[in-house]
């Protein structure tokens, strides 16, 4: 491929990359659980456990960090989450075309 064409592709991962929205890592899960009381039907029945709780799990300086979200809030984040993959393939892209564009100048 020559210069001209992959600096109209870069040109266009820009592009892309512009239009991303909020970004953010890490791991969403909805659990259902046992609240623990003898009396209640959740000890016994998996059917009847409490929940869905929402949990968001990340890393921040090499430390776990785990917040309890609302379902609103999961969905927001499972949404920034997918965005922050797409970030992630168009910047290896560019980063792949910017090899090739080197790799090309130096038999100029």
């Amino acid at each position: 491929m020559d210069n001209k064409t992959l600096k109209r592709e870069y040109t266009e991962l820009q592009k892309q990359l512009s239009r991303i929205g909020y970004i953010c890592n890490g791991t969403v899960m909805s659990s259902y659980r046992k609240c623990g009381k003898p009396s209640c039907s959740c000890k016994d029945d998996p059917q009847m456990r409490h929940g869905p709780y929402h949990i968001w799990t990340r890393k921040e300086k090499g430390k776990t960090v785990t917040r309890s979200l609302s379902k609103t809030q999961s969905d927001h984040c499972s949404d920034y989450m997918q965005n922050f993959k797409e970030m992630e393939n168009i910047i290896d892209k560019m980063k792949k075309i910017s090899i090739q564009i080197i790799e090309q100048s130096k038999n100029n």
